[in-house]
């Protein structure tokens, strides 16, 4: 704190003589009211090296009706809540109907759907490793996922 120099401040038309610290916090709040009642909602000159204008950066706060007519996609690649707890249920009465099907439907079922680390295997992979024919695994995976939707349909 400087000891021979002055701070005041403008209170109702009166400068009032304050400390240091007083002054620096005033007029930093003072900045960051400004900052927020004007800066952040006009529009920035964007100037050449000569000063001229040439062109404007748009304001830091923008309506909710301009940022939807723009079309600009501000999806930021999470799930929202509702959508996490609908998975969960979803999740939870697939595997409901999975355990609820023949051993033999419910292993077709896992093999072409959640081995391999959740890749699951190819219809070829599964017809050889089950022994049947690749049609017949097919006509039967046709089967066991419709008896799958009736029951989640439930």
């Amino acid at each position: 704190m400087s000891n021979n120099k002055q701070f005041f401040i403008g209170v109702d038309g009166k400068q009032i003589e304050v400390t240091e610290e007083v002054y620096i916090a005033y007029y930093r709040s003072k900045r960051r009211d400004r900052y927020f009642e004007r800066d952040i909602k006009t529009e920035t000159a964007i100037r050449d090296k000569d000063g001229g204008i040439i062109g404007y950066a748009p304001s830091k706060e923008d309506s909710l009706d301009r940022l939807i007519d723009s079309g600009e996609d501000f999806d930021n690649g999470q799930d929202s809540i509702e959508d996490v707890v609908i998975q969960g249920f979803t999740f939870d009465a697939l595997h409901q109907a999975l355990d609820s099907l023949p051993d033999a439907d419910r292993r077709l079922i896992r093999a072409l759907f959640f081995s391999n680390g959740g890749a699951g295997m190819t219809e070829r992979e599964c017809a050889e490793k089950f022994g049947i024919s690749k049609t017949a695994l097919h006509a039967r995976k046709k089967k066991v996922l419709a008896l799958l939707k009736n029951l989640l349909e439930k």
